[in-house]
C-alpha cells in the first residue's frame, strides 16, 4: 500500500510505501533532504516537522527520543518533530523542514 507525503514548504507531494521511513521515501523520490549520519539515528539533520498525520507514523522509540533530546532539548519531544530516518509511514502525512540547519 502506498501513502502520500506532502511537503508543505516545498509545494511537492511524493508517495511512500507502508513501513518505509520518511527519509528513505524522500530520497527515493529524488528529494534533497539532509541526513548527515546516513539515517542511523545519530543526529537530527533529517528531522521533519509534522503538520498533519502524526498518528500515521510509527511510534517513537527510545533511541529516537534520546537523539532528539540530546541535540534539540527536552521540549522538542512535546512538539511535532520526528527523525525522518526513524518515522515509518503508516498513512498520509504533511511535513516540512523544521529549519534547524
Amino acid at each position: 500500500m502506498t501513502y502520500s507525503i506532502e511537503l508543505v514548504d516545498r509545494d511537492q507531494e511524493i508517495e511512500a510505501e507502508e513501513g518505509q521511513s520518511v527519509l528513505q521515501a524522500l530520497l527515493d523520490s529524488g528529494i534533497d533532504w539532509m541526513h548527515a549520519c546516513g539515517g542511523f539515528c545519530n543526529c537530527t539533520t533529517c528531522s521533519i516537522q509534522v503538520e498533519e498525520g502524526m498518528d500515521n507514523l510509527s511510534e517513537m522509540h527510545q533511541d529516537e527520543k534520546n537523539t532528539l533530546r540530546r541535540f534539540e532539548g527536552e521540549e522538542v519531544l512535546d512538539g511535532p518533530y520526528r527523525l525522518g530516518c526513524q518515522a515509518e509511514v503508516q498513512g498520509d502525512i504533511k511535513i516540512k523542514n523544521p529549519g534547524w540547519y
